[in-house]
């Protein structure tokens, strides 16, 4: 069985359709894997959710973003692409896309 030290498959909030039974390839790190639609919509939180340690200031440059402080904590964080994480900001409590090279994994 293939594990991921640092970062999982991403699931995003309204990023599929209830009904939808699709056969999907996402590659991360390196492997290739076939998730169904279906399994994912009955995750209701995330099993392997990461957690950050932000290590620069960042402010939100779009709607879809979330601004952060140096130390902050961003939970529930999930890769999104190259770069790109979806995640939340503990001390404020919003949510949003963020840079992935400005934070580092705590756990």
């Amino acid at each position: 069985m293939l594990s991921l030290s640092c970062c999982p498959a991403p699931v995003l909030p309204g990023a599929y359709h209830q009904g939808v039974q699709m056969q999907q390839q996402q590659q991360y790190h390196g492997y290739m894997h076939q998730t169904s639609m279906s399994s994912v919509r009955s995750v209701t939180s995330p099993p392997h959710s990461r957690v950050y340690r932000a290590l620069y200031d960042y402010a939100a440059q779009d709607h879809d973003e979330v601004s952060f402080r140096d130390g902050d904590v961003i939970i529930n964080a999930q890769p999104i692409d190259e770069g790109w994480m979806y995640g939340t900001v503990q001390r404020t409590g919003k949510s949003g896309m963020l840079p992935a090279n400005y934070v580092e994994c705590c756990n």
